[in-house]
């Protein structure tokens, strides 16, 4: 197998054309049998209980096929490198005004 498969994959694509082709013998099937299924409810039964149960357990296989190809595809991702840590910026405290600082130059010029 080579290196970059992904064997789940692989194998989902595998059980889907499968599933294709199921579904349309189930098609047919039911085509054939159309008169028997809308007329006897144990016709009708049967075919669920069989062709329900495989597409069923067929579609369920594939999730977890499809779970498991998803957990190895992460698993191969590099993790992204950290990103560098700044430092919050820190909010200066308002300076409160100086008041007589501003008023002594007016005194010293009436003083003058």
């Amino acid at each position: 197998m080579p290196t970059g498969l992904n064997k789940y994959r692989a194998a989902v694509e595998v059980l889907q054309h499968g599933r294709d082709q199921m579904v349309e013998s189930l098609a047919d099937e039911i085509l054939d049998q159309s008169d028997d299924l809308t007329d006897s409810g144990y016709a009708f039964n049967e075919l669920l209980e069989t062709q329900g149960t495989r597409l069923h357990f067929l579609s369920l296989l594939v999730a977890h096929l499809e779970q498991s190809a998803e957990f190895l595809e992460d698993a191969q991702i590099p993790p992204s490198p950290p990103l560098p840590k700044t430092t919050p910026k820190k909010r200066r405290k308002p300076r409160a005004k100086k008041i007589q600082g501003q008023a002594a130059p007016e005194e010293n010029a009436d003083n003058k």
